[in-house]
């Protein structure tokens, strides 16, 4: 009865050991992201820059905290601080084509078309599939250059 007991007091514990672990740290990038959408659906824009920022500051090798903070900045029109952004998650995950497409997107508002398009390009060469969604696109960059 008493081993019963003991067995079942450390399953309990392992239990909750295992549970804690689960559950990301409070200052994690994936927590911070999530804090940080919150604060943008919100419309709390200073918070949500300050949240993506800092979820780049605890994982700064997470190209996931790094393409949020970029379409942040993007979608702030912080045209320069979005394609600085891009590069850092492009250096990190060269054949990732949202950073591409990311940072298309930044060069297009920025004007630079012939950027923009080289971007997109570089998009579909690491991802063909992304060549279909992208052809609209492309296809008016090709319309505005002739």
């Amino acid at each position: 009865m008493r081993l019963r007991s003991v067995l079942a007091a450390l399953l309990v514990a392992t239990a909750s050991v295992t549970a804690v672990a689960a559950e990301p740290a409070a200052n994690s990038a994936a927590t911070l992201i999530a804090r940080a959408d919150k604060y943008w659906t919100e419309g709390k824009l200073d918070k949500a820059g300050e949240s993506f920022a800092a979820a780049v500051a605890a994982e700064p090798k997470s190209g996931t905290a790094l393409l949020r903070l970029a379409g942040f900045q993007l979608s702030q029109l912080e045209i320069s601080k979005s394609v600085a952004t891009y590069r850092q998650a492009i250096t990190l995950e060269p054949a990732n084509s949202r950073a591409w497409i990311g940072m298309g997107l930044a060069y297009l508002h920025s004007g630079d078309t012939e950027l923009a398009r080289a971007a997109f390009d570089e998009a579909i060469r690491v991802d063909p599939a992304r060549k279909e969604s992208l052809q609209p696109l492309l296809a008016k960059l090709d319309a505005r250059s002739h």
